[in-house]
């Protein structure tokens, strides 16, 4: 459980990337009034299992990540993307680990890492408590962690080969209805990408076509349409062209 692992964190030693010692201190715990001013603002119920970390701590005073909170983080934006995004965790590089909460959400799961540079966004884990310890074992011995390796190794993977990225048309000739109904409504150049099965590392690229790149969701699921923007005229086709196209 998450409040049994700030418990357990609470005045632990361990060794950062420099081999010095570090010991890690928690934030204080929720007041009554900060509890209430979050349920406000959620879009579901505040889980137990959160209620009663938040009992214990708010979330680390220092750490692996720049920040661990389970106050929200302000700053998070790509609505159209994840509508009631909640940031958790901070790099200290503009990039967030986020829980897509919904009106339907009974727990805050999963947690994504959202960057922007490159911009991908990626499956982390199933719980907060384990990512958590995920981050945690960045300063512990042993094999890479988890958040490590999405940190460095997925976000480029992902955004190299964008690998659960899949055409519009091959979704409408697929297997599957429902999907293929929210393939049929996207243009024929979109780029449709299926987050429902995700394991650790899985994501896709939210900026695949640039800056301007469309993202529409379907629905409450984790399943994301990427698209081109529209061509914008050339400066002479402006200087010279009608708006019907046609040259004077």
């Amino acid at each position: 459980m998450l409040a049994d692992t700030l418990r357990a964190l609470a005045g632990a030693r361990l060794r950062d990337e420099d081999g010095d010692e570090q010991i890690i201190e928690l934030l204080p715990p929720a007041t009554a009034e900060e509890l209430l001013a979050l349920e406000a603002g959620l879009p579901a119920p505040l889980p137990r299992e959160i209620r009663e970390a938040l009992m214990v701590s708010k979330g680390l005073a220092n750490g692996p990540l720049e920040s661990f909170s389970l106050v929200d983080l302000a700053g998070f934006g790509l609505e159209e993307m994840f509508p009631h995004a909640y940031s958790i965790a901070h790099d200290g590089f503009g990039n967030y680990w986020v829980l897509d909460l919904l009106p339907t959400s009974t727990g805050w799961s999963p947690v994504y890492y959202v960057c922007h540079d490159p911009p991908v966004v990626v499956w982390q884990a199933a719980t907060i408590d384990e990512f958590l310890q995920s981050a945690i074992a960045m300063w512990q011995p042993g094999p890479r962690s988890a958040v490590d390796l999405v940190h460095e190794d997925s976000t480029a993977t992902i955004w190299r080969s964008n690998p659960l990225a899949r055409p519009r048309d091959e979704i409408v000739n697929g297997a599957d209805a429902a999907l293929r109904s929210f393939a049929e409504a996207q243009p024929p150049t979109a780029l449709i990408a299926d987050l429902r099965n995700a394991a650790t590392g899985d994501g896709f690229s939210w900026g695949v076509f640039g800056p301007r790149t469309d993202i529409r969701r379907w629905g409450t699921e984790p399943v994301w349409a990427a698209i081109p923007p529209e061509k914008r005229p050339g400066f002479f086709s402006r200087l010279f062209g009608r708006s019907d196209g046609r040259t004077v």
